[in-house]
């Protein structure tokens, strides 16, 4: 509209400048139009030397919250470029078809370094999203004309993880949690250094149930508690089952609300879990254990990147056989501890059958 307005007025003041033998009019109409081709064949030349690209930076964002993804303008001209517009995709990586934002922006001449912008945006899934700048279109100063041209950058893989839940486990009692114990702690005789006994102290709200001192309670009538000088917690082994349904993103959001939820709340109980997955890249299991918050996070992009896509033959053939101490959460979203059933969640009611409910682990 911009320039058809323009072309309008140079062609209005020319003709009004022949009619009427105004030699000034018409060396203001052909100064007019000099300005439309010089701005033209700039938007061009700047075209070719802008580049927008998504710079290494921390990959984390949190489901259904506003989360930014920095961009850099690199301009390897001198001029400054007034404004630019770039057309991002955003996919999530089982998804065929992804979603186009728009940034506009603008950069700053080669002697001014770099431009950053940032972009903002919301996750509605747990997953991996592919991030993939396509086009950028830049436009001369006055807006008259613009130029556009692909780009062929590296996809950018952000990490979009649950928010964190506390769920409500009843724990099983101390000892019986795994066939792999990192030290026996059911005995009150000095161990190696895991499990050595610093002190007993009377029972307070929040003390695990696992550590209490089973002799000096039976003798005193009062609950006592188990300090070592190194924390000496069993193991629990999860595995994700994933051969019970196609991987799409929808389920992959389910399931990962489950497990951050279930691992989140057990490493809040000192619980060590060792968790195992199905990747087709490696055609085996793939194993990561986690004991904090900080290792739980450490996972996610080799959990993410993984693909789960199996048949019951390759989960079974590459997991081999468990015992029946094992957790289990498959893709019907059921959770099973050994031969335990201990919930089938709702995929459409997550959040509610993760906070709401009380989960029984005990035999």
């Amino acid at each position: 509209m911009r320039k058809l307005a323009a072309f309008i007025i140079i062609f209005a003041i020319w003709y009004f400048a022949g009619m009427n033998f105004q030699p000034n009019l018409l060396t203001v109409s052909v100064c007019l139009a000099a300005v439309v081709i010089i701005s033209f064949i700039f938007s061009r030349i700047i075209r070719n030397k802008l580049d927008v690209y998504i710079p290494p930076q921390e990959n984390l964002a949190y489901k259904n919250t506003e989360n930014s993804l920095k961009l850099t303008a690199e301009n390897k001209s001198s001029f400054p470029v007034n404004r630019f517009a770039a057309k991002i995709e955003m996919k999530y990586k089982t998804d065929s078809k992804g979603t186009i934002k728009k940034l506009s922006g603008s950069a700053a001449g080669k002697n001014d370094g770099n431009t950053e912008a940032e972009f903002y945006f919301s996750a509605p899934y747990c997953g991996l999203i592919e991030a993939n700048i396509k086009k950028i279109r830049v436009y001369d100063y006055f807006g008259f004309f613009s130029n556009s041209k692909k780009l062929r950058h590296e996809k950018h893989d952000i990490f979009i993880v649950p928010q964190t839940k506390d769920m409500k486990i009843l724990m099983p009692p101390y000892g019986t949690y795994t066939s792999h114990p990192v030290a026996d702690s059911s005995s009150n005789s000095s161990g190696d250094d895991h499990s050595e006994i610093r002190l007993l102290r009377e029972y307070r709200d929040g003390d695990l149930i696992r550590h209490i001192h089973k002799n000096m309670t039976a003798k005193t009538q009062k609950l006592w508690i188990k300090e070592y000088n190194k924390e000496n917690d069993y193991i629990f082994d999860l595995i994700l089952n994933t051969s019970d349904a196609a991987i799409t993103t929808e389920l992959l959001d389910s399931l990962y609300e489950i497990v951050f939820a279930v691992l989140g709340t057990l490493i809040k109980n000192e619980v060590t879990v060792k968790l195992h997955w199905y990747d087709k890249n490696v055609n085996g299991m793939r194993n990561a254990d986690i004991s904090d918050q900080e290792t739980l996070l450490k996972i996610v992009p080799d959990l993410y990147r993984s693909d789960m896509n199996c048949t019951a033959d390759e989960f079974y053939y590459a997991s081999g056989n468990h015992d029946n101490e094992n957790m289990m959460i498959n893709s019907k979203l059921e959770w099973y501890f050994g031969k335990k059933h201990i919930y089938s969640f709702n995929k459409d009611n997550i959040e509610n059958d993760l906070i709401c409910n009380v989960f029984d682990l005990r035999r």
